[in-house]
């Protein structure tokens, strides 16, 4: 490569100039050459650092178990999808989320108890439904519906008040009853949660009433124990009468051949 470039240099009559020229492009060439060799051995020990370190194992998620069901919808819900449509008729911008449920909170807070009561009636038909459909769907995976049910914490009880307490009142923004319940919770005093843990302990009792009662209607089958089986050494088998008698022959027989070969 080099002696091409000084012949072309020399033929054109360039003289030294060319010469560097040549050279120095040659080298630029080469040093290119190298790095990108050097890259290349830089990239396959990387990939082989990621298979040989170890990766960590992540951990499966959690899946709640899910029935299928619907939940029955509340009463506001089924009004709030009513009032959209006023307000789209009214030509108001329902694309807003915030805004709306400012607007649907606010209609329903000023509501009597009279006109929510279609609501309310149309919010017990789907709760009875889901029931139903409930006990269905726990007979048919061995769970009675007839069992009591467990005592509540403390925090459940005040949950209920709270979703009480907030029923007619707007939210603030992006926040949720079990958010808001939450921060409340931590802000309470020993105090004030003491009315709730005294709801629990009554609660406790009449769970343990209650399943006594039951126990004496639906009493338990006893489970059966289960049998491990038993890991038995196999014995190597004893040697017979007759299998001694046939080694001791077979040993005379070749004492005999050994005889009659030295002879």
């Amino acid at each position: 490569m080099l002696l091409s470039f000084i012949r072309v240099g020399k033929t054109q009559g360039k003289g030294k100039n060319l010469v560097k020229k040549g050279t120095t492009a040659l080298l630029l060439f080469y040093d290119f050459g190298v790095i990108w060799n050097l890259f290349k051995v830089i990239l396959i020990m990387e990939a082989a650092k990621r298979k040989t370190s170890p990766t960590k194992a992540k951990r499966p998620k959690k899946l709640r178990k899910q029935d299928g069901i619907k939940k029955p919808t509340s009463a506001y819900l089924y009004f709030v999808s009513d009032y959209r449509m006023v307000l789209k008729k009214k030509g108001e911008n329902i694309s807003k989320v915030q805004e709306v449920a400012k607007l649907c909170g606010e209609a329903w807070k000023s509501m009597s108890d009279k006109e929510k009561e279609p609501y309310s009636q149309k919010y017990n038909q789907d709760r009875s439904r889901y029931v139903k459909e409930k006990e269905a769907y726990d007979k048919k995976n061995g769970k009675d519906p007839n069992k009591p049910k467990r005592p509540q914490t403390a925090y459940f009880f005040f949950l209920a008040d709270f979703r009480k307490e907030m029923a007619n009142k707007p939210l603030p923004d992006g926040k949720k009853i079990p958010t808001l319940a939450g921060e409340r919770w931590k802000e309470m005093t020993s105090e004030q949660k003491n009315v709730y843990e005294k709801m629990v302990e009554k609660d406790k009792e009449r769970y343990e009433k209650a399943m006594i009662e039951y126990r004496k209607e639906n009493p338990e089958v006893p489970k059966k124990p289960v049998q491990r089986k038993k890991i038995v050494q196999e014995e190597p088998p004893e040697e017979s009468e007759s299998d001694a008698e046939d080694d001791d022959d077979e040993e005379e027989e070749s004492d005999s051949d050994s005889d009659s070969d030295s002879d």
